[in-house]
């Protein structure tokens, strides 16, 4: 079942680059013996459009392997709609939970009907035999049409624009929602969504386990109380992680808390800094303090 938290995490990689098995499956169980309820390969945190599709496919096969009982969304954030079909029927074969699709960000529509997006999720939904969720994030990529909400065989959308009137027009279409903002997750699951699909989770997976589920049980206080936490550590991890340097600044913070080294980022994104300041680490130390 796609709700609470899923963890969309990092991408692990070697010494040579490659994907590291071992350290992506330990990773990921300690994200769900943490409280998530599964993860998400290969998004905007773990680095999806700087990795194959033939490593994507081996990474997911191998994650099924290692850790069979968890569940697992893979993501696809292919510019061509023929790659981007070979990964959904990848993730078919190897039954994932669902598959997250991103638009194709390098051609985009001079018209704003949203005719073109409308026919490439229509294909995607023609390949998935498993859940099929549209990937909203419009700051990096084009805005998903809500015509893709209402009129196709979708399971929803993954809303990372942190604009709750989109989750809640989503869901007005009766699909559901995972949001991707930290920022509204407690209002989006009072307004009926899912849960949500987080990168703060490779850092404070059962804060934002909790999050959800208190948010759902309507104990407000507490969903606040936990969010709070996961926005003053965010806060700290931002401050020393300008742009992009967040997903190294993620990779570096959860090596330190589980003891799994997560390895470097890979180009074009880079790793500049020690970021295990003071600010974070405090942030880390107060959570703890806190912790209920």
């Amino acid at each position: 079942m796609i709700e609470d938290l899923f963890v969309p995490v990092v991408t692990p990689f070697d010494n040579s680059g490659h994907v590291d098995r071992n350290a992506l499956a330990a990773h990921c169980a300690w994200t769900v013996t943490q409280g998530a309820r599964g993860v998400m390969l290969f998004g905007t945190t773990g680095e999806g459009p700087s990795i194959s599709v033939d490593e994507k496919i081996a990474a997911a096969r191998a994650l099924r392997l290692d850790l069979p009982a968890v569940e697992v969304i893979g993501s696809v954030t292919e510019n061509s709609a023929t790659d981007a079909v070979r990964c959904v029927r990848a993730y078919n074969d190897l039954g994932l939970a669902a598959v997250l699709v991103l638009p194709p960000f390098y051609f985009r529509e001079s018209r704003g009907d949203g005719d073109g997006l409308v026919r490439f999720y229509e294909v995607m939904a023609q390949a998935a035999r498993i859940p099929l969720m549209a990937y909203h994030i419009p700051g990096l990529a084009p805005a998903v049409p809500m015509r893709v909400m209402a009129d196709l065989d979708l399971w929803g959308a993954k809303d990372s624009g942190g604009d709750l009137a989109y989750a809640r027009a989503v869901l007005d279409t009766g699909k559901s929602v995972m949001v991707g903002a930290e920022s509204v997750i407690v209002d989006a699951v009072r307004a009926g969504a899912s849960g949500t699909i987080a990168g703060m989770g490779n850092l404070l997976p059962g804060e934002l386990a909790r999050i959800c589920v208190a948010a759902r049980a309507g104990d407000i206080a507490e969903a606040n109380r936990l969010l709070g936490i996961v926005l003053r550590v965010q806060a700290a991890v931002l401050s020393c992680a300008p742009g992009m340097e967040w997903v190294a600044a993620f990779k570096q913070i959860a090596t330190y808390l589980h003891g799994t080294d997560l390895g470097q980022v890979r180009e074009p994104l880079m790793r500049r800094a020690d970021y295990l300041t003071e600010e974070v680490l405090d942030a880390l130390a107060l959570r703890t303090a806190t912790a209920g």
